[in-house]
């Protein structure tokens, strides 16, 4: 089971970064989907959608920036050019309109990849509070955010964190309410892919419009107000998810949902205690699976 990591102050969307001679260090968050509404598929190839995100205390990646005679991003399983953080260095290039002095970006990963987490978008957007920390160019949150969504969609919500509505392809952004509550992720052992998970879910039935109920005030309340339209075509693509969610909901999570397009599931509850009791009855039953605790204080 994995726990939490230790936090320092606010910079926006994630923790103050240590910065020391030539080196500038950023923790990247996970984010649950707490409603993720899917429509049909645009003439441009993408779906719009309409998502309540979070970003959640609880494990977390290093980013680790320092000066170098040349770029380099090295991460285990995704490096160079093929990593979202080396599309980051090259959008905030493009936002200050010139070459900036190269840097070495390493990530060490420990949230789970393919798992709807949201992990490599949170590592390119820790990348661009970095660089802007260790080359001090300045760059307020609003220019950050306009790098970080022609890095990807989910990108700029992890340079704002806390509780969002995301709307269009998720990179248009307004600061919402949301419940504290507490979680368990369960990350099984195999991975979704985003664009795999969408084709699935245009070969199926339209899912209900959106009945437009408002956000409970506390965790119990989102029992019922929870929602990912994307469940039906994960599960179509890994029945064994249909397993990890009725184990959750077995042992006491309520809501017990899945986190983006997958492939990792999270159970909600209202306390510490009965949260740590379902992680410790996951751990058992899901053997092979990641399983980690998190949560989020509410925005």
């Amino acid at each position: 089971m994995t726990g939490d990591r230790p936090q320092g102050g606010q910079t926006p969307g994630g923790d103050r970064p240590r910065v020391g001679s030539g080196v500038a260090t950023e923790y990247a968050r996970g984010k649950v989907n707490l409603r993720l509404l899917v429509g049909p598929v645009r003439a441009d190839g993408y779906h719009p959608l309409r998502s309540l995100m979070v970003a959640l205390d609880g494990p977390m990646d290093t980013v680790t920036v320092t000066c170098a005679g040349a770029r380099s991003v090295t991460c285990d399983g995704i490096e160079g050019p093929a990593n979202l953080a080396w599309m980051a260095l090259d959008a905030l290039e493009a936002e200050v309109g010139e070459t900036l002095p190269p840097v070495a970006v390493h990530i060490d990963k420990v949230l789970p990849s393919r798992a709807g987490l949201g992990g490599g978008s949170s590592d390119a957007a820790a990348t661009l509070r970095a660089v802007n920390h260790l080359l001090g160019l300045d760059l307020g949150a609003d220019r950050l955010e306009r790098a970080a969504a022609a890095v990807g969609s989910d990108v700029p919500f992890f340079i704002r964190g806390g509780a969002q509505w995301a709307t269009g392809r998720g990179e248009i952004l307004e600061p919402a309410s949301a419940p504290a509550f507490e979680c368990v992720i369960v990350a099984p052992g195999i991975g979704l892919s985003t664009a795999v998970v969408y084709r699935a879910f245009d070969t199926l039935p339209t899912p209900d419009p959106d009945p437009g109920d408002s956000l409970p005030g506390d965790a119990t309340g989102l029992t019922e107000w929870c929602r990912n339209d994307l469940w039906p075509a994960a599960l179509s693509l890994a029945p064994e998810l249909g397993r990890v969610r009725s184990a959750l909901e077995e042992a006491g999570a309520k809501p017990a949902l899945l986190c983006g397009s997958g492939s990792a599931v999270c159970g909600i509850t209202a306390t510490a205690t009965a949260a740590d009791a379902i992680a410790e009855h996951m751990t058992v039953q899901t053997p092979g699976a990641r399983v980690m605790r998190a949560r989020f204080a509410g925005a």
